[in-house]
């Protein structure tokens, strides 16, 4: 057998001897074993290769006579032996690093997608928990309107016992609380432009798109008879009465639109609400024209200073 192929044969040995590793594992399993295993066979190639004078009884290799007998042609296979090992070994390793790096990255991405997942879950519960909070709110409001109205009209039959609460009135206070929840999930648009064949419910949509908000509302409707020279209310109802102090909050920022700067939204608010707003207004107008320099405005059903 001619050294050439004795070198394949010691190359393509230690080829097999590092693909028992497998794959991905190359990198973290080609322990010093695999490297001591190619290195006795590479010995054992060179053995091959050394001729028999150089042998010693118990096996051993005779140095001297071992230089004698080399030559620069077997140097030449030993060294070529050995880089090919070398240069096998190292691509093996390179490749089994290239993917141990994709593995890693990959890993990461799916940390990263799992982080974005609870994260998004964690917004959900938070959106559900303030709807919750919402409606909570709002069955207290119904809750405490019912107790207020129990306790006045409690206090009335205190007062007088012979004065007997009718029917009629009981009806009239059940009448009143259900008006107010009602009126709680309203609102009332003003200085919208009336017209015949009008889409109230695409106007009010641009209405509340200006307002950055996408509410769900039924079929809106104008509030009171046509009169020459005026333009009536849009009432809008709302499924829960949640969505109407955010509505409210922001309808200031009408005034920086170019095509609603003349349309305001108010609460909808009852007769007597609006006579008792109307007496607020009035009274904010005259303290600011008293004293300019001061700044007023209404909050808690009170003209206030700043």
């Amino acid at each position: 057998m001619s050294s050439s192929q004795g070198r394949d044969e010691t190359v393509n040995a230690l080829d097999t001897s590092l693909s028992e590793t497998g794959g991905s594992e190359v990198f973290t399993k080609l322990s010093a074993a695999h490297f001591l295993s190619s290195f006795e066979q590479f010995k054992g190639k060179i053995r091959s290769l050394t001729p028999k004078s150089a042998f010693l009884v118990d096996g051993s290799i005779n140095e001297e006579s071992l230089l004698r007998s080399v030559n620069k042609t077997a140097l030449a296979e030993w060294l070529g032996t050995a880089i090919d090992i070398l240069d096998r070994a190292a691509r093996q390793i390179q490749g089994a690093a290239d993917l141990e790096t994709q593995i890693c990255s990959a890993d990461a991405e799916n940390k990263c997608l799992l982080k974005e997942k609870v994260e998004d879950q964690r917004t959900i519960i938070k959106l559900q928990s303030q709807l919750i909070e919402k409606e909570q709110e709002s069955v207290q409001s119904f809750r405490e309107t019912v107790q207020k109205e129990v306790k006045s009209y409690a206090g009335v039959v205190a007062s007088s016992c012979a004065t007997a609460l009718s029917p009629k009135k009981l009806q009239t206070v059940v009448k009143r609380i259900h008006d107010t929840e009602d009126r709680s999930r309203n609102i009332m648009i003003h200085g919208l432009a009336e017209k015949n064949g009008e889409d109230l419910k695409n106007s009010v949509s641009d209405i509340f798109s200006q307002l950055g908000e996408k509410p769900m509302f039924s079929i809106p409707c104008r509030v009171g008879k046509p009169a020459s020279g005026s333009v009536r209310p849009v009432k809008v109802s709302f499924p829960s009465a949640s969505v109407v102090p955010d509505l409210l909050k922001k309808s200031p920022n009408l005034r920086q639109s170019d095509t609603c700067k003349n349309i305001f939204i108010t609460p909808d608010r009852s007769r007597e609400e609006r006579v008792a707003r109307r007496t607020l207004i009035q009274e904010l107008r005259q303290k600011r024209k008293d004293e300019p320099d001061l700044t007023f405005f209404i909050k808690s059903g009170k003209v206030q200073r700043v």
